[in-house]
């Protein structure tokens, strides 16, 4: 009798703690985040620092084009599912505000973990733009002709249309568009367009007119000059560059944003989330060195790059990019830009022409063969290959192999 005692207690113990231990596992389910995110330079940030109360995952498949990408409307769907949406506020995402529009009312909060870091090129742009530049869709009015359609800018490629209404009581015989680059004084008259409309594609900044003429040939009515101002927000003209990942400093102030969200959202993981974070920074500030260390010692600090994306580096270490695209990889040169490239490339001796793992250019591969160059290869941070993750490649990994690839570029 007291064995079979013994035996009960044993087996009711047995399933108090099979009880408990599916309890437990019910309770860590639930005080997991579900989040979703963008650029891979995030996705593996959120994971490093929310370790064991997270499930992190970027939309972004394999390859994809951080500027380019737009998420499916099932993907879309899964989003409102999460719990957060975690995106960068740089200007990276070109689908970002339309997302936060669809989400709206739904369950998920979305944060755009980045919006209140400095961009580069952000400040002299805002206030260029104060002074200076119209709001998007905006219309120039000086009483006799209205321009509509412009832009607040454009960006190197795309094409300009504007159009233009007349108030004027005399019969209009000719509609002369006027154009001209920055800084020209020259005007050229467009020879194509002979109406109320006006469309070019422009690879740099212009400045248009319209002169309506009667069937005299007396100029009727003029407009006001309106500038199609170029923005190819590479820190120079632009409203910022976005390209702030694969700057090892400013992902500690990415980082940091991060755990403040997470805290807010699980204050009672506050210490695990601060002691990832410190791990995070001591990795990112060792980034920070080898870069400048590595830019240093070179023995010359040009590389030509297939897409703007390292201005950062240029600020921060003394690195001169070369950019055969824009800071958007579908942003094409023109062709004076593409003889100039070639000629920089041969005055420095240039050997190696680097491209991203994820885009590819076939402009930049002609310029490859034109100099005779070899193709080098850098991570962006944006997104990641097939072999990437295969590979179990982190953010810290591929900066390595981009270190690498900066000592064979910089050292030809």
């Amino acid at each position: 009798m007291k064995k079979r005692v013994i035996l009960f207690f044993g087996l009711f113990l047995l399933f108090l703690a099979g009880c408990q231990s599916a309890e437990d596992s019910q309770d860590g389910d639930q005080e997991q985040l579900e989040i979703s995110t963008t650029i891979f330079a995030l996705e593996d940030f959120i994971s490093k620092i929310g370790g064991d109360y997270v499930d992190v995952e970027s939309i972004y498949p394999p390859n994809a084009d951080a500027h380019t990408y737009e998420p499916s409307s099932r993907e879309m769907v899964d989003l409102a599912k999460k719990d957060l949406f975690i995106y960068s506020g740089v200007g990276m995402e070109p689908f970002a505000s339309k997302a936060e529009d669809i989400l709206e009312g739904e369950n998920v909060e979305v944060s755009a973990i980045g919006e209140d870091i400095p961009l580069r090129g952000e400040a002299e742009h805002a206030h260029e733009n104060e002074e200076e530049h119209y709001n998007e869709e905006e219309a120039e009015d000086n009483g006799d002709i209205i321009i509509d359609g412009i832009n607040d800018h454009y960006h190197s490629g795309d094409t300009a249309s504007i159009e233009a209404e007349a108030n004027v009581d005399e019969d209009i015989a000719e509609w002369n568009w006027y154009f001209r680059t920055e800084g020209s004084e020259e005007w050229e008259l467009d020879e194509e367009a002979d109406d109320a409309s006006f469309e070019t594609q422009i690879n740099d900044t212009l400045e248009v007119k319209l002169e309506l003429e009667d069937a005299d040939g007396e100029v009727i009515a003029e407009s006001g000059v309106v500038e199609l101002l170029i923005d190819n927000h590479d820190g120079e003209s632009g409203v910022g560059d976005p390209h702030v990942f694969l700057d090892p400093v400013i992902s500690i102030q990415l980082a940091e944003n991060i755990t403040d969200l997470l805290i807010e959202k699980m204050p009672e993981h506050e210490a695990y989330f601060t002691e990832n974070l410190e791990e995070l920074e001591g990795q990112l500030e060792q980034v920070d060195q080898e870069l400048a260390q590595t830019i240093e010692n070179a023995d010359h600090p040009q590389m030509i790059v297939s897409h703007a994306a390292y201005g950062y580096w240029e600020d921060r270490y003394g690195l001169e990019q070369i950019s055969i695209h824009g800071l958007s990889s579908s942003q094409e040169p023109s062709q004076s830009a593409l003889v100039e490239i070639v000629d920089t490339a041969r005055e420095y001796d240039l050997k190696n022409v680097v491209f991203e793992r994820n885009i590819s250019s076939r402009i930049s591969e002609i310029i490859q063969d034109e100099i005779g160059a070899d193709s080098a290869v850098l991570s962006n941070m944006e997104t990641i290959t097939e072999e990437d993750i295969e590979n179990g490649e982190d953010y810290f990994s591929l900066m390595e192999k981009n270190i690498e690839t900066l000592k064979t570029v910089l050292n030809d």
